[in-house]
C-alpha cells in the first residue's frame, strides 16, 4: 500500500495492547528474509527464547503448527515440531539477528548492536520493540522525554547512515477509541520526525 519501505528512513508503529503490532512485525521481518534481507531485532518484553518462539510459530504457518491441552493454564499451547522447527532456523540462521535484553536494554547499548549488525553481518532491517522499554538515564519526566525524543533521532542518524530501514515501535497514550498519531506516548517529536506512521487495530468480525 505504501510501495515498500525505504532504506534510510524511520517507520514508527503504535497500537492498543493486543492488537497484533508484534505480530505483523514478525511478518515483516520474515518477508524481508524471504527477500534475501538479513534482519536484527531488539524485544524489550520478550526475552531470546520466547521471541524465537513466536517468530517460529509464524515462518511454520498453520499447517505445520501442532498444539497440546495444558492442564495448568487450562488452554491450547501451540507449538513447532522439532523437525520443522529445525528447517526454520536453518532457513533464517545468518540472517537474522535477536538483541539479547538481558545483557542491556540502555539506548546506547541497542544502537551499538544495531551498528555492529548493520557493519559486520549486512543487517538491512531493524526492529525496536518498544521504545518504552528503553532504559533512558533521566532525572526527571522531561528528562525522560528529550532522552526518547533523543534516540529517536539518532535511530534515523543511524538508519540515514547506513542506508537500513528502522521499526520502531511506541505505544499510545490512550487504550479505547481510534487513535491518531499524536495519540502516541512521549513528546510530538517521536512521530514528527519518523518518516512513515501506522497504527495497528484488530477488526473484529461484527465490524
Amino acid at each position: 500500500e505504501i510501495g515498500g519501505f525505504m532504506m534510510g528512513e524511520l517507520s514508527v508503529w503504535t497500537g492498543k495492547s493486543g492488537q497484533g503490532k508484534s505480530t505483523l512485525l514478525g511478518q515483516i521481518l520474515l518477508d524481508s528474509i524471504q527477500d534475501g534481507v538479513n534482519v536484527c531485532a531488539y524485544s524489550g518484553e520478550l526475552r531470546a527464547d520466547c521471541f524465537q518462539y513466536w517468530i517460529n510459530l509464524q515462518a511454520a504457518g498453520l499447517e505445520n503448527i501442532k498444539s497440546y491441552d495444558d492442564p495448568v493454564k487450562q488452554s491450547e499451547i501451540a507449538y513447532v515440531p522439532k523437525e520443522i522447527n529445525k528447517k526454520i532456523i536453518d532457513w533464517y540462521r545468518g540472517r537474522f539477528w535477536l538483541y539479547d535484553n538481558d545483557t542491556s536494554n540502555e539506548e546506547a547499548g541497542i544502537l551499538k548492536i544495531f551498528t555492529y549488525a548493520a557493519k559486520r553481518y549486512d543487517c538491512k532491517v531493524f526492529l525496536v520493540d518498544n521504545l518504552m522499554t528503553s532504559n533512558f538515564d533521566c532525572k526527571n519526566e522531561n528528562d525522560y522525554y528529550r532522552a526518547q525524543s533523543s534516540f529517536v533521532g539518532e535511530l534515523i542518524h543511524f538508519a540515514k547512515s547506513f542506508g537500513v530501514h528502522v521499526h520502531l515501535v511506541a505505544h499510545p497514550k490512550k487504550q479505547k477509541g481510534k487513535l491518531e498519531k499524536e495519540d502516541v506516548s512521549g513528546t510530538g517529536d517521536i512521530t514528527n520526525r519518523a518518516h512513515n506512521v501506522f497504527s495497528v487495530d484488530r477488526v473484529e468480525e461484527d465490524d
